[in-house]
């Protein structure tokens, strides 16, 4: 049984155009079940979560923090599950290990928000924001090798490493550095990507990726800021969704940054034209 799975996988159908869906497609109705069993045997773990701490999030996001489940939200746990369709798409279908090197980090943030929003817990929170951080550094990494020109190799690997190996670390001590708070830190990064893109578009303006490249970073980018600075509870004009609303804010920040990070990928992808598209109507 253990090589007839291992001559499937090798089979490279994950690397078809509609793979990474299986995989994820997968992933999703594994959870779902998990989830579901956990709960109708009435474990929840996370239900004694400290009043203050509910409090404090409650500052940030609209939604009901709900104690009677397995996990505590659920808009904003599911959500996170758009981040890990982008990694799995780069996972199947990018052709070079640095692109998969940066759908790890995608994979990374998306379990580790949908952690943070389903258990409210510290260290939940801390690989929250050290995914973040490790994804928009896979994505400078990245960008930065393109605009470089390296090859796929051991240069290029090393740089995203110690970028990606960075932003972890900056995750779990931004408490105790102010300029790692994410306040502070995540526009800078997003600043520095957004240098990179200005930069590969004078330097390579006949081969780089409009659209859905720029013009779909932008606009995914848009949505999800509109939606991001929409989702705070404590100040109620800026909170547009009822906390047991199917519509949250965050959540759809969670979606359309996902869908963000897709295209910075693309765009620098696209730069020299040396590897192929990971866009599933491309392959």
């Amino acid at each position: 049984m253990k090589e007839n799975f291992l001559s499937f996988f090798k089979s490279g159908w994950h690397k078809g155009r509609w793979g990474w869906l299986i995989l994820w497609g997968a992933t999703v109705i594994a959870s779902a079940l998990t989830v579901l069993v956990l709960h109708l045997a009435d474990l929840r773990p996370w239900s004694d979560v400290a009043g203050e701490r509910v409090s404090w999030y409650r500052k940030e996001h609209c939604e009901l923090v709900d104690t009677s489940g397995f996990f505590l939200q659920f808009w904003n746990f599911w959500s996170n599950y758009g981040y890990l369709a982008s990694g799995l798409l780069l996972l199947c279908l990018s052709n070079t290990w640095l692109g998969r090197g940066v759908g790890v980090t995608f994979v990374f943030l998306a379990f580790g928000s949908a952690g943070f929003h389903g258990t409210l817990t510290e260290f939940g929170q801390d690989v929250d924001i050290a995914g973040v951080y490790a994804a928009l550094l896979g994505v400078v990494a990245y960008g930065l090798v393109e605009l470089l020109g390296l090859d796929d190799d051991w240069p290029a690997w090393s740089i995203m490493a110690a970028l990606v190996g960075f932003g972890i670390v900056a995750g779990f001590v931004r408490t105790d550095v102010d300029l790692f708070d994410s306040d502070i830190f995540v526009p800078i990064l997003v600043g520095l990507i957004v240098i990179g893109m200005v930069v590969g578009l004078v330097r390579h303006a006949s081969t780089a990726l409009i659209f859905p490249g720029a013009v779909g970073v932008l606009g995914a980018g848009l949505l999800a800021l509109l939606f991001k600075f929409t989702d705070g509870a404590e100040k109620a004009a800026d909170c547009l969704y009822g906390p047991d609303s199917v519509i949250q804010g965050h959540a759809l920040w969670h979606l359309f940054s996902g869908f963000m990070f897709l295209g910075m990928f693309e765009f620098f992808r696209s730069l020299r034209g040396r590897w192929s598209s990971v866009l599933p109507w491309s392959v």
